[in-house]
């Protein structure tokens, strides 16, 4: 199974970005194909902050006009909103503690990354689609980048790669 970030949903909705119509078309081939796709509740609430704000967008959506695009999604018959379950504290804690065994230290703008890791991992997603390169310093996550195309190459990320959290 395969997630999708707030970043992607952002531009997705977000008609004056470059972006939108590859991040459009992604979201509705999830929505329209067969094969299970997620979205981790934590996005979900990102992505609603982000396109609600007026700094951040040309034209910010109101919150219920941001709420119902997730709710239309949620009709995806193959679409499954992910949150926490009950191993999310030592799940947490083994990411976090990944970065004191050896990995650099967690840092405040990591938190939220590091708590949409632990929910990915929980429910078994390996495959994240995000142009978020921060979500990459997670070893068990393979972060794709649908917006920018597989011509684009990012820069290499530093070696702040955290390991899988629980086996």
């Amino acid at each position: 199974m395969r997630a999708v970030d707030a970043g992607v949903l952002a531009c997705a909705v977000n008609r004056y970005v470059p972006e939108h119509p590859r991040a459009s078309a992604v979201i509705e081939e999830l929505a329209h194909g067969g094969s299970p796709w997620a979205i981790p509740w934590p996005a979900a609430h990102a992505f609603v902050r982000a396109v609600t704000h007026p700094h951040l967008v040309v034209r910010p959506l109101a919150p219920a006009e941001a709420w119902a695009y997730l709710e239309r999604l949620s009709e995806s018959a193959s679409l499954r909103m992910l949150g926490p379950t009950e191993r999310h504290v030592e799940t947490v804690a083994a990411i976090l503690g990944g970065a004191a065994a050896g990995a650099p230290g967690v840092g405040h703008a990591d938190l939220a990354a590091a708590e949409t890791a632990a929910i990915l991992w929980e429910h078994g997603v390996r495959e994240l689609l995000s142009a978020d390169r921060g979500m990459r310093r997670f070893a068990f996550l393979s972060v794709r980048d649908p917006l920018h195309g597989p011509e684009w190459s990012p820069r290499e990320m530093p070696a702040r790669r955290y390991r899988a959290p629980l086996s």
